[in-house]
């Protein structure tokens, strides 16, 4: 019999290769990582190869089980960022993400930055609130490893983008609760990144710009989400690479939209509390390939004279606000209206309630072109069952009409909608009907 080999005591972790003990300890906190310092000399200083540094001051204090903020807490946080990003610096840093939101003092975040900078960080994520000031950290406009960067602080936190400011590298841009100091700020800031491809603007008070222009030749992905602005804010877009564009806000009072011509899809959900014209804005993006509006959206497009002809778009999807449903039947024209100007759909996703009636002249893309059709809100009612039947008396090249019953459908009701509309004329021969 083989003799057994008795393991107790032994050791397993430190004879562990250095990078595989570093892998193992980008996983905790690092309030965890600086503990295992004292495990031994070798031990000692590995917290510092770390390439990933991750600082959470509000979930370390939930994890021991506190609920405010205490002066020691604060010190004892900064302390623990300057040891591990300030004091050993021996190796460069891949991401560094910090999470404070209580008040850092504005000479220590301008210290943490150029620390990150200095060690050559490629992904900055920043979510804390350095004060009521108007920063301009110079040393974070000459980082040239910067990959991406990620700014969330408060509406006091304002950003004075240097002219000169240089991102050779920088991708993507994602910027919530920052505002500009002024619009050549906004220009500084995209000059300076000539490889972005991707930026997001989310809460962002535009009180400081009167145009807020966005101009890049490389730019793929553009996000714009609850923006506070003025009566008299101004948008300009002006991207001839940009592939996407989500909008979710409210119509300002002007757009100007240029060189959109390789936009293949937009997220938009407007609403309009200024009453104003939003024919420009959808003119500006009427060559999209696929296009998701909310109800609001459709409602504002339908008030366009004329309206808008989107030629390319081949999928729409309406998106239905249950807020808004008790107020489609005060509106004049629906989606119907919309089908006579997208001539090459071939897929369409609504809500039932978004066609208000039967369009008189059968669009052209029913006739030939409209090949999934998808009706959410259905029921065993006679205005439902008419709309489904007019699209398989009409969609010659339908391949496939998913059916989603309203909430609360019993199957006896989906049983019924199942016969009656598969005892329906039909004029494509190849159609199959799904119902849920």
């Amino acid at each position: 019999m083989a003799k057994q080999v008795k393991m107790e005591n032994v050791d397993r972790i430190s004879g562990l290769h250095d990078s595989i003990i570093i892998h193992i300890l980008s996983f905790l906190s690092a309030k965890q990582v600086i503990r295992t310092s004292i495990l031994s000399t070798r031990w000692r200083y590995l917290f510092a190869l770390l390439p990933n540094l991750h600082f959470d001051f509000e979930g370390d204090l939930w994890r021991r089980g506190y609920t405010s903020y205490r002066h020691i807490d604060i010190y004892s946080y900064g302390c623990l960022v300057d040891k591990m990003l300030i004091t050993h610096n021996m190796t460069n840093i891949d991401k560094l993400r910090l999470k404070c939101r209580t008040m850092i003092d504005p000479d220590r975040f301008h210290a943490w930055i150029s620390a990150a900078v200095h060690r050559g960080v490629k992904h900055l994520d920043l979510n804390i609130s350095p004060g009521k000031f108007t920063t301009r950290p110079a040393v974070l406009f000459t980082c040239r490893t910067l990959v991406t960067l990620k700014l969330c602080m408060e509406f006091d936190f304002v950003l004075d983008v240097p002219k000169g400011a240089h991102f050779p590298n920088l991708k993507t841009i994602h910027l919530e609760e920052v505002n500009f100091l002024n619009d050549d700020s906004v220009k500084s800031l995209l000059s300076g990144c000539t490889s972005l491809e991707d930026l997001v603007i989310e809460k962002f008070l535009m009180s400081n710009i009167s145009n807020f222009n966005i101009s890049h030749r490389l730019l793929k992905r553009l996000t714009l989400l609850y923006t506070y602005q003025s009566d008299y804010s101004w948008i300009t877009i002006d991207a001839p690479n940009l592939v996407y564009l989500e909008y979710d806000d409210e119509l300002v009072a002007g757009y100007s939209l240029q060189n959109l011509q390789s936009l293949l899809k937009a997220d938009i959900d407007i609403s309009n509390s200024l009453e104003v014209d939003g024919s420009t804005f959808f003119r500006g993006i009427c060559n999209v390939r696929s296009l998701i509006l909310s109800d609001t959206s459709l409602e504002l497009l339908l008030s366009c004279e004329p309206l808008p002809v989107f030629a390319n778009l081949v999928k729409l999807k309406i998106h239905c606000s249950n807020d808004l449903r008790p107020y489609y039947d005060q509106w004049e024209k629906g989606l119907e209206t919309l089908l006579s100007s997208l001539p090459e759909l071939e897929k369409l996703e609504f809500n039932q309630e978004a066609l208000i009636s039967l369009p008189e002249k059968v669009p052209s893309c029913l006739l030939s072109k409209l090949k999934s059709i998808k009706i959410s809100g259905f029921a065993d009612e006679r205005d439902c069952i008419g709309k489904a039947k007019y699209f398989l008396k009409n969609g010659r090249a339908l391949e496939k009409l998913t059916i989603r019953t309203a909430l609360r459908c019993s199957e006896e009701r989906k049983s019924k909608i199942s016969k009656v509309l598969s005892a329906s004329p039909r004029e494509s021969k190849h159609l199959c009907i799904f119902i849920f």
